[in-house]
């Protein structure tokens, strides 16, 4: 709140009492009761665990209809120390593949997987594809010049990484560092009226990687990249984490971005981008999607798409001790 406060609010406050011994007491055991449920919890269960979804469309899908219903989402199965996160789906050479973030519990550090598809779905299982001694999530992946790219997001090397499939998908060499001495999130490339744009949530004296959002231009994919002079262009929790693919409609740019109001990966907002040049930016979020009917869970926080297969993720409990009635579907 801003301003001064009001009289209404002022007098509230005066008509407090000093809290007795039962109310400290009664505070504090619900303070321990908290706790050791959480505890409890924590033993019992992986959590966060994430879920990918997926599954091929003819229409225009969540982008054309704003919503997660529609065809079924299918769920990629996982060992349950293992999760997989943010999807993004590609064909090369007649060969689909579902990039994921694949992340082991015990050891606490993800890496890359790519899950084989075909014409009928998966048709194999998630084989690592990228290790590196610090954590990889988010393989935002793209073709350029007849070769297969990725930038995955490696926010503790505090660089920007761009590597090259050499050969697609199964191995991937480091071609050079866009950005360094950053501490970035998810960044996000995509071309729009003929400029190179990057977009990132970046953690610095004005913002963090949940609500502040950065951009880069380039007049190429490989360098220099200049930031915005308005950086960051936006702080919003609503609506400045990116959340998978660019979408381009009618010449007009969206972007999925993550909603992290009520915390992490609680809901996708569909943002179309209004204002996008070296001066300025605006977005508009259109729509909202939480977990519902059409994709059970507590979290949904990225959207992708290549022909038509389309990904989201999500999340479930995974019981840490196989007591399947804990599992959240």
């Amino acid at each position: 709140m801003s301003g001064p406060p009001r009289a209404d609010v002022a007098q509230s406050v005066g008509r407090f009492s000093r809290p007795g011994a039962w109310d400290v007491g009664s505070y504090a055991v619900g303070r321990i009761s908290s706790a050791a449920l959480k505890r409890v919890y924590q033993l019992c269960l992986y959590s966060p665990h994430w879920r990918v979804g997926w599954r091929f469309v003819d229409d225009g899908g969540v982008w054309a209809g704003h919503s997660l219903g529609g065809v079924l989402w299918n769920s990629i199965a996982d060992p349950g120390y293992r999760f997989y996160a943010d999807p993004f789906p590609i064909s090369f050479q007649g060969r689909t593949f579902i990039f994921v973030e694949d992340f082991d519990h015990r050891g606490g550090k993800g890496i890359i997987s790519a899950i084989p598809f075909g014409d009928a779905g998966q048709i194999g299982p998630a084989e690592p594809v990228l290790s590196e001694p610090w954590h990889l999530s988010y393989p935002y992946l793209f073709e350029h010049r007849g070769e297969v790219w990725m930038i995955p997001e490696s926010s503790q090397s505090r660089k920007i990484s761009l590597y090259r499939a050499n050969p697609f998908p199964s191995r991937w060499t480091l071609d050079c560092d866009l950005i360094e001495d950053i501490d970035a999130s998810d960044a996000s490339l995509v071309q729009f009226e003929g400029k190179w744009w990057m977009f990132a949530t970046v953690r610095d004296e004005l913002g963090g990687l949940m609500d502040s959002l950065s951009l880069f231009c380039a007049e190429d994919l490989f360098g220099p990249w200049r930031p915005h002079p308005a950086n960051p262009v936006l702080i919003d929790a609503a609506g400045a984490r990116q959340a998978g693919q660019f979408h381009l409609q009618d010449g007009r740019l969206w972007r999925p971005v993550q909603d992290c109001r009520d915390g992490y990966g609680r809901a996708l907002g569909l943002a179309e981008v209004t204002r996008l040049n070296e001066q300025d930016y605006a977005q508009v979020i259109r729509t909202v999607l939480r977990p519902d009917r059409n994709w059970p869970g507590r979290r949904v926080h990225t959207l992708s798409r290549f022909g038509q297969l389309e990904c989201i993720d999500g999340s479930r409990n995974s019981p840490r001790f196989g007591a399947t009635w804990l599992r959240e579907t």
